[in-house]
């Protein structure tokens, strides 16, 4: 197997590499000063298993991950940020599991489970984990049955009307269980899935119709839409997790793992839509170090043009005349590349 086909590598908007041995689905956290040993790290070890984590009840909604495989998530004060719904609500609820890390996203791979014996017939498979998250709904039976056969694992559950995740028994202070908790966020589309996918056939502009561009991002990206998708940077102001879910979009399709042959014809197109996502995140957090040397090794003239008139868009939304003057700086360096 050859060496990009065994890691897989990602730059952080903070700074960091994030390297995944895929065979043994470990990684590394790259720091500018070198590899990072996690906080609570066994024997000091930089050598992290990459968490795997059960949603368990067929009341979860993980719509958003690729199930089973590798994802990336945001880090917030040291830990996985794991959105999910439940219930049939469209609210986002976000777990926040321990990793002793200081990057700024990490890998998690995401399950999903209707019944404990499916559980069971996938650790026979040898699928191994590391968490499962269940709600109150589980049987007591079956809790006894998951503590008696996975001793090792953390196992969270969510009270359905206060909304937060605890372990079965009481957790210490500083465990993975005792810095978990569930929490509303931004809340998802007004319109369902289907309804939009209406709305795109009949020519609608979905990006009026929605407050959730990852959601609108799958939908265009889905149909192949992708001026579409360049344009949900101009209609939305989007926060750096949006972008990187968008990304994940992007990079399975580029990857194409399927072979599909309308994937292979736009494959160019993707990787410059991709490449443009990639340097929106440098300008909405302002890493002024990293884009400048963007600016320096040079864009393509239509990664340029969308750059340009991405700065003009926030140059209009400065805060202080210092961000006025940067933006302009970086304008006249792109507009040169044009």
């Amino acid at each position: 197997m050859e060496e990009d086909q065994q890691y897989e590598e990602r730059k952080t908007p903070a700074g960091f590499l994030v390297k995944v041995r895929l065979t043994k689905l470990t990684y590394v956290v790259f720091t500018p000063k070198g590899p990072e040993v996690p906080k609570g790290a066994k024997n000091n070890s930089i050598i992290v298993p990459v968490p795997r984590v059960v949603f368990l009840g067929d009341d979860f909604n993980l719509s958003h991950f690729r199930l089973g495989e590798l994802s990336f998530v945001n880090v917030k004060s040291g830990k996985l940020v794991i959105p999910y719904q439940h219930g049939g609500s469209r609210d986002i609820k976000t777990i926040y599991l321990n990793s002793g890390s200081d990057s700024d996203i990490l890998p998690v791979i995401i399950f999903h489970y209707n019944f404990v014996k499916d559980i069971m017939t996938a650790t026979e498979q040898g699928i191994e984990f590391h968490h499962i998250v269940a709600d109150e709904s589980l049987l007591k039976n079956d809790m006894v049955t998951l503590k008696i056969r996975y001793p090792t694992v953390n196992i969270l559950i969510l009270k359905k009307k206060i909304n937060v995740a605890y372990e079965n028994k009481s957790p210490a202070s500083g465990t993975a269980a005792s810095d978990v908790k569930a929490e509303f966020a931004t809340p998802v589309v007004d319109a369902d899935i289907a309804r939009a996918a209406d709305m795109a056939s009949s020519g609608s502009n979905l990006n009026m119709y929605s407050e959730n561009p990852v959601f609108l991002a799958r939908i265009h990206l889905r149909n192949l839409e992708l001026d579409k998708v360049k344009q949900l940077l101009f209609d939305f102001n989007l926060k750096g997790e949006d972008i990187i879910f968008i990304r994940t979009f992007l990079d399975v399709m580029i990857k194409n793992v399927n072979n599909k042959e309308e994937l292979n014809a736009n494959r160019d197109k993707v990787k410059v839509l991709d490449e443009i996502f990639r340097l929106a995140v440098l300008i909405i957090n302002h890493a002024e170090a990293d884009f400048e040397l963007e600016l320096e090794k040079g864009l393509s003239k239509d990664v340029a043009y969308m750059i340009y008139a991405l700065l003009e868009k926030y140059q209009e939304q400065a805060k202080n005349i210092e961000e006025e003057i940067m933006i302009w700086e970086w304008k006249y360096r792109a507009r040169r590349l044009m």
